[in-house]
This record gives C-alpha cells, sequence and structure tokens, in this order.
C-alpha cells in the first residue's frame, strides 16, 4: 500500500508544481497585456489625431486647389479608358482619356445652377407658338 501511495505521489507531484507555475505565469502576463492595450491606444489615438488635423486643413495632406483647372467628374470607361469632365475659365469640357491620348469630345454649354434660370428657359421652350411671334 505504501508502495501505491508513494508512486501516485511520484506522478501528481510534477503535475502539481506545473498547475502551480500555470496559475502564477497568468497573473504575470496580465500587466504586460494591459501595456500592450495601453500602447495600442496611444498609437491609434495619435492616429486619429493626424487624420483630424490633416482634415481641418494644416497642410499635412494635399487638398484640392483653387485654380482655373477644375476636375468635376471623372468616370471609368474600363481598362485605363475614362472620361472627365472639366471646368477651364468657366467653360465645361467633356474629355477621353486613354493611355495614349486624351481627346476633347465636346464643349458643354455653362449650366446654370440656378432653379429658376432653369424653369424660365424651360417655360420658355414649352410655350405655344402665337400667330404674332411667327411673323
Amino acid at each position: 500500500m505504501r508502495r501505491i501511495w508513494s508512486v501516485s505521489l511520484l506522478t501528481l507531484a510534477p503535475q502539481m508544481v506545473h498547475a502551480a507555475e500555470t496559475a502564477a505565469n497568468s497573473e504575470s502576463l496580465l500587466m504586460p497585456a494591459l501595456k500592450m492595450l495601453g500602447a495600442l491606444g496611444v498609437v491609434v489615438g495619435l492616429l486619429l489625431l493626424f487624420y483630424a488635423a490633416s482634415r481641418k486643413g494644416f497642410g499635412f495632406l494635399p487638398r484640392a486647389r483653387d485654380g482655373q483647372i477644375q476636375m468635376l467628374e471623372t468616370r471609368a470607361l474600363g481598362g485605363k479608358k475614362f472620361l472627365c469632365l472639366v471646368r477651364v475659365r468657366d467653360q465645361e469640357l467633356l474629355l477621353g482619356v486613354s493611355n495614349e491620348r486624351i481627346d476633347c469630345l465636346t464643349q458643354l454649354p455653362p449650366s446654370d445652377s440656378n432653379f429658376a434660370n432653369t424653369l424660365d428657359q424651360v417655360e420658355i421652350a414649352t410655350q405655344p407658338l402665337t400667330p404674332e411671334a411667327v411673323q
């Protein structure tokens, strides 16, 4: 009987020591994990601060320039082919852009952004012709 107890004690002792070491290690991992989370929070906070400062216009990232040439809209046609709507000195141009060349497809009439002007133009175009207007 003594032999059974001694053999069982010898086989269980390393497992008990290993369990005690594992419990001690899990407690010691808490501080490094908290430090890592704190450092991650600082890095993410700095990135958000940098992004907010650049959006406010502190000059970290390039902004749109207020020049005479403005890119109004771009549409991809597939591959490296695009349609670009460009305003140059109050004229709107529709450009076809590909790898080899840039073509001016058409010059668009100036668009009236004022709703009242657009409504007046539609009313004039839809008015029926009177005999006095024909002569």
